[in-house]
Parts: C-alpha cells; sequence; structure tokens
C-alpha cells in the first residue's frame, strides 16, 4: 500500500494495556525512564536558544511547559528558552507557515493527535533520537504513538516526528466520595449485592449498573449516573469502550494480543483485514452485547429525547451536584474541583470504566511534542524534550501544577504526589507489548477514507434510533454492519 501515515485521531487509537489475565502491577523500576536529564545534567557548558510553541485552553499544559523551561535555564544557565503561546484555533496556521517558510522559530512544536496529518510531513523526523537512546520506546505507549509514526508498506516504521508528552484518560468514571464513602450506604449495598460500593473495585458494567440502580432507588442525588449519549460525537466515543470490554474474549474480533499484551480500545477494533478483504466487526456478537449494556448505562439520566448528552454536558451539568457518577474526561476535573463553578469540589474521586480492577474501556488522548527541522540547534531542542519528560520533572509538573505525564515511570512519579494519587490505576493503560507486525492492524481505519464522513455518522443516527426505542438492537447491528459495507471506502 506503498507509504501509510498512522493518522488516528485522539479518541480513536489508544495506548497499549494487559488484559486481565496478565496485568501488570504498576511498579516498574523509573531506571528504565526514556527521558532520564541525567544526559542534561552531564553538559553545564550548554548554549543556545529555543522557542516553544504551545496551544492554550489546557488548564496544565502552558503552566507545566513554563515551569521545565524555568528549571532547564536553571541548570543551564546559557540556554534561553522563550515560551510562545497561541490560540487553539490559530495553532495549526502558526505552525505550518512557520514550517513551510522553513522558519528556525518556533523549534519545538506542542500538537494534538488531530493536527498530527498536517504537520507531520512538515516535522523533523525522530528516530534517530530514538535510536539513540535519548527517548526510549518502551517507556512510550506505542498506541498513542500512531498518530505520529510512518510505516512503509511492509509495516516498518520509517518516520517518528512526535512524542506524547502529556495524556489525557477517558472516559473515567468520576464519583461523589460523601455519597460512595457513607458507611450505611456501603453496608447495606453490600449486602444485597455481594461486592463493594467502591468503583475502584469493580469488574464489570454489571457491577456499575447495580450500583447505579442502588443509588437511584436511594435517592442520594436526582440521577444516579451521567453518561455519554450526544449526537455530535459522543456517542461514537462513548460506544468503542463498552464494545471493547466486549470483543476483547471475541475470537470474531480477533483483538490482538501478546502475552497477554493487548491495545487499548480505539476505532480501529471495528476492522479486520482477511484474505477476502476487510471485514467489519460491527456483525459480530461483542458489538449486540455492547449495545444492550450501553442502554442499560444511559437509562439513569433524562433521555436523549430531551437532552442528549454530548461533551458540555458532560462537562458542565455534574458540576451541579445533581449526579453520583459521570463518564468524564480527566480533563474535566480541574473544573469539578474549581470551588467557584463547581457543587462537587473537593468532593470527587476518579476509577477507570467500567472499574478499577477492568480498566479497558478507558483510553487515552495524548498531546505531542515535535520538533522543527529548521531549529538552530534541533539536539538542543530534542534535549528540552527529553528533560520535560524525566520523572523529576513529571513529579515537580504534578506537584505544582497537577500535570498528567504520558510515561509509564512519569505516571508513576505523578501517583506519588497525594494530590494526584487518583492516577495510580490508570498506569496498567501504559503498559504492556505487541509486535510491531501488529501494527497494520491498528492503522487500517485509516484507510477507510470516509470513516467520519459517512461511516460515523451513519452509526450515531442508528444507535440514537436505538436508545430512543425506535428500533432493537438486533436491527441496529445489522442496518450498520450492512450500510457500512455498502458504503466503505478503502483506499
Amino acid at each position: 500500500m506503498g507509504v501509510v501515515a498512522l493518522l488516528i485521531i485522539a479518541l480513536a487509537l489508544l495506548t497499549l494495556t494487559q488484559t486481565p489475565q496478565q496485568r501488570p502491577t504498576a511498579t516498574q523500576s523509573p531506571t528504565a525512564s526514556p527521558t532520564s536529564p541525567t544526559s542534561a545534567t552531564t553538559s553545564p557548558q550548554i548554549t543556545g536558544s529555543l522557542t516553544v510553541l504551545v496551544p492554550t485552553g489546557d488548564p496544565t499544559l502552558m503552566p507545566y511547559v513554563k515551569l521545565v523551561a524555568s528549571e532547564f535555564m536553571k541548570r543551564y544557565p546559557g540556554v534561553t528558552i522563550t515560551i510562545q503561546p497561541v490560540p487553539f484555533g490559530q495553532m495549526v496556521q502558526t505552525a505550518l507557515t512557520a514550517l513551510q517558510n522553513k522558519n528556525p522559530d518556533p523549534a519545538v512544536i506542542i500538537f494534538y493527535p488531530s493536527q498530527a496529518s498536517t504537520l507531520g510531513p512538515y516535522l523533523m523526523d525522530l528516530k534517530p533520537y530514538f535510536d539513540k537512546g535519548l527517548f526510549t520506546m518502551s517507556e512510550l505507549p506505542i498506541g498513542a504513538m500512531t498518530a505520529v509514526i510512518v510505516l512503509s508498506g511492509d509495516g516498518k516504521i520509517t518516520k517518528i516526528f512526535g512524542v506524547p508528552f502529556q495524556m489525557v484518560f477517558g472516559y473515567v468514571l468520576v464519583y461523589r466520595k460523601s455519597i460512595f464513602e457513607n458507611p450505611n450506604l456501603r453496608q447495606e449495598f453490600k449486602q444485597r449485592y455481594g461486592f463493594d460500593l467502591d468503583p475502584l473495585t469493580w469488574s464489570s458494567w454489571d457491577q456499575l449498573i447495580k450500583a447505579a440502580e442502588f443509588l437511584q432507588e436511594k435517592k442520594v442525588a436526582k440521577y444516579a449516573l451521567l453518561f455519554p449519549d450526544g449526537l455530535q460525537q459522543s456517542i461514537f466515543n462513548g460506544f468503542i469502550g463498552i464494545f471493547y470490554t466486549y470483543a476483547l474474549s471475541d475470537p470474531c474480533v480477533g483483538i490482538p494480543q501478546l502475552e497477554g499484551a493487548a491495545p487499548t480500545q480505539g476505532y480501529w477494533a471495528y476492522f479486520r483485514s482477511t484474505p477476502q478483504g476487510v471485514n467489519i466487526t460491527v456483525g459480530c456478537p461483542s458489538f449486540l452485547q455492547a449495545l444492550e449494556t450501553y442502554k442499560k448505562l444511559v437509562q439513569f439520566q433524562p433521555p436523549i429525547t430531551v437532552q442528549a448528552m454530548e461533551y458540555d454536558q458532560l462537562r458542565d451539568l455534574f458540576l451541579t451536584g445533581d449526579y453520583a457518577m459521570v463518564a468524564a474526561w480527566t480533563s474535566f476535573i480541574p473544573i469539578y474541583n474549581n470551588a467557584t463553578l463547581s457543587k462537587v469540589a473537593g468532593d470527587i474521586a476518579i476509577a477507570p470504566l467500567p472499574g478499577g480492577k477492568f480498566p479497558y474501556a478507558t483510553g487515552l488522548a495524548p498531546t505531542f511534542i515535535g520538533i522543527n527541522p529548521y531549529a538552530k540547534d534541533p539536539d538542543l531542542a530534542a534535549k528540552f524534550i527529553s528533560f520535560l519528560m524525566s520523572p523529576e520533572m513529571y513529579k515537580l509538573g504534578a506537584e505544582k501544577v497537577g500535570f498528567v505525564p504520558s510515561t509509564v515511570t512519569g505516571l508513576q512519579a505523578a501517583a506519588e504526589v497525594p494530590s494526584m494519587s487518583w492516577v495510580k490505576p490508570f498506569v496498567p493503560l501504559l503498559q504492556g507489548k505487541i509486535p510491531q507486525s501488529e501494527l497494520p492492524r491498528l492503522t487500517l481505519v485509516n484507510r477507510v477514507t470516509n470513516f467520519f464522513t459517512d461511516l460515523r455518522p451513519y452509526f450515531i443516527n442508528e444507535v440514537a434510533k436505538y436508545l430512543r426505542g425506535e428500533q432493537d438492537a438486533a436491527t441496529t447491528q445489522m442496518n450498520i454492519y450492512k450500510t457500512w459495507l455498502s458504503i466503505m471506502k478503502i483506499s
């Protein structure tokens, strides 16, 4: 197929994890860090200047980059780092103009997966730095890197034009501590159901649904659970995690695994290459199971005919205190904990979905950092990125600004900070192994040229009909399967 660019959007393809049978513990030694600042500290005479392009809007990104830049300049007084803020909407054009004009600044560019396909052809190939050991692939979530990797026709990596350094987890279960830590509720729940009213101990959607039923019955909040079912995107994003948890044990889907490791959820799971062509896994038994579970999950909130729960609703409605739980992005946590905006500030805890013992519905959305090939000193830029991603800086960032790292050792370091201890259950999502030979499967979705323009909207409309009670689950599955087969375009 020639050179295939791996262009997966933030919610589509996520990182590696362990299957339930062989989950690793979150105790990997930090000595394996690919981005230790040790190499930087051995060269105190480093001099030069860097400009770093940083998109605004994220509550922790800019503060973290400023913090690390300050620490870097303290360590290397001969280096000057300038932060160039840019509004999110202007970020791509600002970076693209500089790259196309071969300007040396900004030397370092921060970007998101949705921007990778535009910027990738112009950004520097970082593979030599991986080859030298400045960055180490084993520390980075390969699944999250697919947006910045270019494959050859035979599946070999030919270019890496970015490194994930910040991570957002989603969807996760955010819940009210004052409700879940109530001893009377916990005792009654355990007596009735035989398991704890503690999301960190759950291992199935059924346990989450039973807990929601119990809390709804007890009227501890107006609504027990807020779950994504929006008609623009969140049906698509919300459903894939449910499907994936069932697909892991469905041979029809054939999730690739090696020594118990498997890629985490992503749109790639909807497609499978066979000798006869591309197979659509929508027709598999696990898809029908997921549909039935999805409808149960959205029963505790206003019906979709009254209010479809899109990104804004998931962010804003939980602030009111009307909900006991919400499936949300971790980027919402600073807002939920903002006492001037939120009635639940200081009263939240976080667990993976569907529960802490089975986190495979939760995915990853990385933030990337790349280098301008026309920078005055690309090696200095790479050294700064290495420093930026060191456990030392990651821990400092967690302490000072609540920054969430993207590496295994970085996330482990952040978990040691009391205010960031909630990230510990998510460490397994960054761990795992998978052979490079499986990368073509993970990127097959990129060859479906009308996936987002045609297949996604049809999917959303059909699932919405099911949630509104206009058709049953089997009809919904078959409609999507047959239509996708007829309209799918493969490059």
